[in-house]
């Protein structure tokens, strides 16, 4: 192969990766920005979670719990069949929202 061959596969490559990109743009930001909107009205909603759990680190380990399982999911070797479902990669962009929700809500509390 000579280097004008190279250069068109190359193109053709980073020309299909910008079609995926632009194809998942938008439910991408679409989930970080509900995960986010969740994760900041999670502190006005706690005074109900706490009349429902009594105490507040059984919360705490459902939220860690939900996000280790979504990580078990997306980044182990052995499942690697299970990132082609987009649905698992959405519930993981929910999450990534959802996390920095709670870290710019935990900045709101602490000024």
């Amino acid at each position: 192969m000579n280097t004008k061959q190279q250069l068109k596969i190359s193109f053709k490559k980073i020309f299909k990766q910008l079609i995926l990109i632009r194809q998942k743009l938008f439910l991408f930001l679409l989930n970080i920005l509900i995960g986010i909107f969740c994760g900041s009205i999670f502190g006005t909603f706690l005074p109900i979670f706490r009349s429902l759990f009594p105490w507040d680190i059984l919360i705490i380990i459902i939220i860690i719990i939900f996000s280790e399982f979504i990580n078990i999911l997306i980044y182990t070797k052995k499942n690697n069949a299970i990132t082609k479902i987009f649905f698992i990669e959405y519930i993981n962009w929910f999450k990534i929202g959802l996390l920095l929700g709670f870290f710019i809500d935990a900045f709101k509390v602490g000024s």
